[in-house]
């Protein structure tokens, strides 16, 4: 098994702190309507090799700190919960998890514009500027079905490659990130850019791609590093404080 990134502390501060975060990520996904009933899940890792994920049975939108269950890698529960682990999302995560020891945060999600756009032969298009920001980052696995053979996270880690977003075809979207924050805003950019491919697809007209050599200035520019900054330092503290203001209820 591949050992996790180190994350600096692993105090109970820290994991307390960790369920509030993907706490917030789940209100967040259903507070933007991309959520799918009890389906879909966002995990992270915890300095132990455990990690956080959705208790089976919950929905997005109660989803609080201390309701995320606890599970290490080989699928066993560290803490007691009163519901099952969903186990497409525990093959899904354990096996990127496992894979990736630079990821600590794998996010799934079945969105409506992401689910349409994993349909398109085409896969995303470089319509948009949140679409040429992740464009040169993104993976593609073929549909299997719902994800309960374990070894299918093995081929999703094998696909994704060094990647850090994917459209599982005719499924959804997937990111992942060193922390929390980075793996939203991929999720974020993904999503956004599926609804504007979606909507600009709609109007039956002639489209309009940006040069070549702007498309590569922009995978210059959105490097691994400049989102990692971007996302830790001002994307994602705003965002909890939105689900802070608009998400009461999920630190219990």
């Amino acid at each position: 098994m591949a050992t996790a990134a180190r994350i600096d502390s692993g105090d109970d501060a820290f994991v307390r702190r960790m369920r509030y975060e993907l706490a917030a990520a789940y209100r967040l996904v259903a507070l933007f309507g991309w959520d799918d009933h009890i389906a879909t899940h966002l995990s992270m890792r915890l300095p132990d090799d455990t990690f956080l994920l959705n208790p089976f049975g919950l929905m997005f939108d109660e989803i609080t700190a201390s309701s995320l269950m606890r599970l290490d890698l080989e699928g066993n529960l560290v803490e007691p919960c009163n519901y099952p682990a969903n186990p497409a999302g525990f093959n899904i995560h354990a096996g990127l998890l496992q894979a990736r020891p630079d990821v600590n945060s794998v996010m799934h999600l079945h969105s409506r514009d992401g689910v349409a756009v994993s349909a398109l032969a085409e896969g995303l298009l470089p319509l948009s500027q949140n679409a040429l920001n992740i464009y040169h980052d993104i993976a593609y696995h073929e549909f299997e079905g719902i994800v309960l053979a374990e070894d299918e996270g093995v081929r999703l880690a094998a696909d994704l490659g060094d990647k850090n977003l994917m459209i599982l075809r005719n499924h959804g979207t997937l990111t992942v990130g060193r922390s929390i924050g980075a793996a939203f805003a991929r999720l974020y950019m993904i999503e956004w850019a599926c609804t504007a491919q979606v909507r600009t697809l709609s109007m039956g007209r002639a489209l309009h791609l940006p040069a070549e050599e702007v498309q590569e200035k922009q995978r210059v520019m959105m490097a691994s590093a400049w989102v990692n900054a971007f996302a830790e330092e001002r994307f994602w503290p705003a965002m909890v404080r939105k689900a802070e203001r608009d998400c009461p209820g999920f630190a219990d």
